[in-house]
């Protein structure tokens, strides 16, 4: 799948995603930023927010505290202070 890229989402406790997913929309510290499979290298602070993504079950979203999100060679790894689903 040329169109997916791998979504990593972890706290101090624990992996909350780890699966291929065709899009995320993350909470950057200037506004929410849209990522995409092919995406250019970024390295950002997140704040509180809601991380949004899409994969093959469908629409997802987390709440999550402030982190940092490192996107590199279509994998993009999310590191926050707390993330859970949002129901």
């Amino acid at each position: 799948m040329a169109d997916t890229f791998r979504l990593q989402v972890a706290t101090p406790e624990k992996s909350v995603v780890d699966e291929d997913v065709t899009m995320a929309e993350l909470p950057g510290e200037a506004g929410y930023m849209g990522i995409l499979a092919g995406h250019a290298p970024l390295l950002s602070a997140l704040k509180e927010g809601t991380l949004k993504y899409a994969s093959s079950g469908g629409e997802h979203v987390l709440k999550i505290d402030s982190g940092f999100v490192e996107v590199f060679d279509n994998h993009v790894r999310v590191l926050a202070d707390h993330a859970e689903p949002v129901t």
